[in-house]
């Protein structure tokens, strides 16, 4: 491949990094707005977990005790929580799947100038995150300063 063609293929695999990384920055947005609420006996007990699956709100209505036993309770309000954090964990899995097809469309670096790293490597590699940090494993962190 001439020089050429060659800046050519690197300016165009560089613009689809810089669409990745922007459109990194909008989906983690959406995911950090995203919650999911889901309901167990009867609808009387109500959960909602925020994006990262952690329960921000609990409800049960008054009427509980008219149908369920106090002693099932605790299996409900469990088993609501594991609905809602499935649904959140869907929700977020359908917002990432465009970013993981074009990452899996990149051209290989190495492909252009030798010894070059692979953009899909680069583009799939997890940032660090400090000792007890709360964003769930496989998602990469990005911060915006404004």
């Amino acid at each position: 491949m001439d020089n050429d063609a060659a800046r050519h293929e690197l300016i165009d695999a560089l613009a689809l990094v810089q669409v990745q990384f922007a459109d990194l920055a909008v989906v983690e947005e959406e995911r950090a707005a995203l919650s999911s609420a889901a309901t167990r006996a009867d609808g009387s007990v109500a959960v909602t977990v925020d994006c990262d699956g952690v329960v921000i709100h609990t409800a049960v209505s008054e009427t509980y005790l008219d149908d369920h036993d106090l002693a099932d309770l605790g299996r409900h309000i469990t088993g609501a929580a594991q609905d809602a954090a499935r649904d959140v964990e869907r929700k977020i899995a359908e917002l990432l799947a465009p970013l993981a097809e074009r990452r899996e469309q990149m051209p290989s670096l190495s492909d252009i100038i030798d010894g070059a790293p692979d953009l899909k490597d680069l583009l799939s590699s997890r940032v660090a995150r400090p000792q007890g940090g709360n964003e769930p494993e496989g998602f990469p962190t990005v911060r915006s300063v404004r």
